[in-house]
Formats: structure tokens, sequence, C-alpha cells
């Protein structure tokens, strides 16, 4: 392939909360006359609500608003549309999975707002004033981001509704404007997820993927990009990468997007890695046609921790972090690797090919090692790998919840408390010593798949191979949104993994 062939991913995708100069303070509900008027409080404000809106709507509207809605309330008013979500006082107690399943505040604002947007949006207004009445911070920040992830829509240019918004409650100013701007940051990161996602594999094999990143980074203050090509590739003995890439027209590459902010913590750096199969047809172990329909998504992995990289530099965090993105094509070619081939990765091990299918765990492998490897000062205190490595955890957990997989119970929990808060959800999966076994090769350190059950869990354990002394996590998710549904119009791009590796970073 040429210079001239390789076009690039424009991903300066626009920001429909960058419209709204701020949040107003303010002492009264503001209520649209003729448009659209949206109103999220808490239960226990419900008498307050109700004497406020007592002027704009009629009596069998008013006594609608009441204790236990679960769903937001869509409310024709006497001069404009009310839209109306009651949170929770308190999260509920279901009283299993010691909550980690429980719905957040913040969630619960940002899916239901979203919802009332979109519905007003479709009969036809053109402006919509969000008002906040007592809420906390979190609330305030999911009911904001709500509109951001609404307002994204890859096949048509949305003309967003013009946007105003206003709050009553305790928050300062300075909180106003704090959610305001990350709601802003957060829901850009995930937008550009969905966008890479939604993408078409044709617009983002290895090489135009890695030059759109590259052109994203390179100016932006605190990061440095570095693009391994093939040759540079074959340098550095990845010979796992490779494999999986060598059948396609346009061959692997590996990128290392290093963030080292000026006001950077003394602290060790935290270590991504993504999965970044532009397109999966399964290479010779071919997909059938619906199985392959959506593999575009294969590279959810990699489009995760891109969002997730412009949210380090867009919220100018403190944490120092490298993110490494495995980027290939999985084709089908003459030059296509083989079942019963061996490869030898970065660490020297070898591993069978026992379907080239299993090709996600292959390009993870070398780029795990060289996030391992680093010494000294850039040696990582966490390496978290995010990856659409297989369809068996979407079977056991569903297309919405994110199997992790981990050797270290602390991070663990961590990331499973923080997925609970951000709604961005995981549950954690067993690491078998017995499904590692059943990896065994008779020609090769190690098989990089076998048939049967439990799928998932030898995924993650011969991923654990490569990843060295360091607490490792492993998320395996799905990236993809099936239909409408809360804050999202329609099918796509989901952009899972951005908002609880965000809220991980922030905690630390």
């Amino acid at each position: 392939m040429t210079k001239n062939e390789v076009q690039s991913l424009n991903l300066n995708l626009k920001s429909h909360l960058n419209t709204l100069k701020q949040v107003t303070s303010t002492r009264k509900i503001k209520v649209l006359n003729g448009e659209a008027t949206l109103v999220v409080t808490k239960e226990k404000n419900i008498s307050t609500l109700k004497k406020e809106l007592k002027a704009h709507l009629p009596p069998y509207q008013l006594k609608r608003i009441k204790d236990g809605i679960d769903s937001p309330l869509y409310l024709e008013g006497l001069k404009g549309v009310i839209g109306i979500v009651l949170l929770p006082d308190e999260n509920p107690d279901y009283l299993h999975h010691e909550g980690l399943l429980d719905p957040s505040a913040y969630s619960v604002a940002r899916d239901q707002v979203g919802q009332l947007y979109l519905e007003m949006e479709d009969k036809g207004f053109t402006k919509v004033h969000l008002n906040g009445l007592e809420l906390d911070y979190d609330e305030l920040l999911g009911s904001l981001l709500s509109i951001e992830l609404a307002s994204y829509d890859y096949k048509n240019q949305v003309t967003p509704l013009e946007l105003s918004a206003s709050y009553c409650g305790e928050l300062p100013k300075e909180g106003l404007k704090e959610a305001l701007t990350h709601a802003t940051t957060i829901g850009r990161a995930i937008n550009i997820s969905r966008f890479l996602v939604d993408t078409p594999p044709s617009d983002k094999r290895p090489a135009s993927y890695a030059q759109g990143i590259q052109n994203l980074f390179e100016k932006k203050a605190g990061m440095s990009v570095t693009v391994w090509d093939e040759k540079r590739l074959a340098k550095e003995k990845m010979g796992c990468l490779l494999g999986v890439g060598q059948g396609s027209t346009q061959l692997p590459r590996l990128i290392h997007l290093r963030y080292r902010p000026k006001k950077a913590r003394d602290m060790a750096p935290i270590a991504f890695v993504g999965k970044g199969v532009t397109f999966d047809t399964g290479g010779l172990n071919l997909k059938p046609g619906p199985g392959m329909r959506n593999m575009k998504k294969d590279m959810g992995g990699s489009a995760c921790l891109v969002g997730l990289a412009s949210w380090l530099c867009e919220s100018k965090s403190e944490i120092p972090c490298d993110i490494y993105l495995a980027l290939a094509e999985n084709s089908v070619d003459a030059h296509s690797f083989r079942p019963s081939d061996i490869l030898t990765a970065r660490n020297g091990m070898t591993v069978e090919i026992d379907n080239t299918d299993a090709e996600g765990r292959l390009v993870m492998a070398d780029a795990l090692c060289i996030a391992s490897e680093a010494k000294g000062k850039d040696k990582p205190q966490f390496l978290i790998d995010v990856a659409t490595l297989t369809g068996a955890i979407k079977v056991g957990l569903g297309d919405d919840i994110g199997g992790l997989f981990s050797n270290n119970d602390d991070l663990a929990f961590i990331l499973q408390s923080c997925s609970q808060i951000s709604g961005d959800l995981l549950w954690r999966m067993p690491l078998m010593e017995s499904q590692r076994k059943k990896l065994k090769s008779d020609v090769a350190d190690i098989a990089n798949s076998v048939g049967g059950f439990g799928g998932a869990i030898r995924a993650a354990t011969f991923l654990q191979e490569f990843t060295g002394d360091i607490p490792w996590a492993h998320l395996d998710i799905f990236s993809w949104n099936g239909a409408r549904q809360n804050a999202y119009r329609g099918s796509g791009g989901s952009g899972q993994g951005v908002q609880c590796l965000a809220q991980f970073i922030s905690q630390l």
C-alpha cells in the first residue's frame, strides 16, 4: 500500500454540550412556553415540584407525579410539554450481589433523561430547558451527559435541540461548572468510541486507523504517540500480531499512547492494552455470514481506550498512563495463517493455532508483553486490557455487562465498584488452572484455543501468560448496542468501558 492510499479517520467530533455555556443557578423551575421543559429531581421533592408546576399542569397531570415512578413522565402542560424524571431518594437495596449490579442515581438520571430528550426531539420541539432540582453532583452529571450521548448519530447529521439548563439546589457555581465540563469531556470520549466502532471497516483498516489516532493526539498536551509498522513489529519479534494480520493487504500496527501531563502525580503509570482487530472474517476458520455481519466492532477494545485517552487529555487528568493498541485485520488470503501453524510471541512462547478465529488473544498477547516489560518509573502498577474477545461471555452475561477477570482481588473489586457507580457494568468471572491445562499443545508451549464450554475463561487464562508479575485485569466486552434505548437513538457502538475506566482513574 502506498502512502497516498492510507486515508486518515477524522475523529474531531462536535460536542453538543459545548453550545451550553453554563448551568445557571435559579430559585425556581423555568418552564418554556410552547417548547419542551425537562425536570430532574428526587422523590422527596415531589411536594415542592408540584407547587412549582401547579400553574403549568392541569390537576389530572399533577396527580401523575407521585412516589415510585420508575420511568420518565411525559406530561402535556398548559403552555408546553413538561418531562419529569424522579430519582429515588436513596439507591434501592436489592439485597443481592452486594449491590454491585444496582443502578446508581447517576446511571438512572443518564438513562431516563436521555430517553426523554429523544422523545422531545421526536415530537418536533426545537428547544429544551433542563431543570435540576436539588440534585447532587453525580445526578446532575448524569443528566447532562445523557444529552451529549443522545446528540450522537453516525448516519445523520443531527440538528440538536437548542439547549439551556438551570439548577436549584446546594451545589455551588464551581460545582455546576465542573459538572458541565466533566459531562462534555466524558460524553465526547464515549462518542469517539462509538464513532470508531460504527465506522465501516473499509475506512478503518490498520494503517488508516493508526493515522487517525496519531492525528487526534499528536498535538494534545501531555500525550505522545508512537506507531510501529510491520518492519518495526518484525524487529520487535511481535510474531503473533504479525501472524494474525499477514493475510491482509494492509499489515498490522501497534500504537503506544504515552500520557505524562506536566502535573502528573508521582506514581507508577497505569497500562492499558486494547484489541484492535479492524475486521474479523475468522480467517481460514471462516465465520458464518450472520456471525461476520458486525465484525467491524471487533476493535471495540481499542475504541474504548481511544475514548479514554481523549478523556485523559480533555479532563487534564494527573494520572500517568500508557495505552497500547494492537491493530490488525483478520482476512482470508493465500498468505493467511493456518490452523496448526505455530506462532512465536514477543516473550518467546510458542503458540499452536487451533482456530484462526481465536485471533484476538494473539494480537493482545504481544501487546501485553510490551506493556508488562516496561522498567523503572514506567513499570505499571496495574495492567488492564479491554477486548471484544469472546462470544462466550455474551452467552453468560448478556450484551451490556462485561466480563471481568483478574489475578488481583483488590484491583477486581475496585473495577467492579467503579462499574456500578458509572452504570457501565462488569461482573467478575473466575480464572481457573483447569482451563489453562486444556490449552496444552503437543508441539508448542500453548494452544490458542480448544473446543468445549468455558471459552471466555480459557481466553482469559491464555492472556494471563503474557502479563508478567503485574496486577492485571481483563475486560471482555461487547461494545455494541442492539436497539434504541435510554440515551441511544439507535443500534451501533456503545462506548462500553469508557465510563468505568474513567471512574477508575478518577478515584486513584
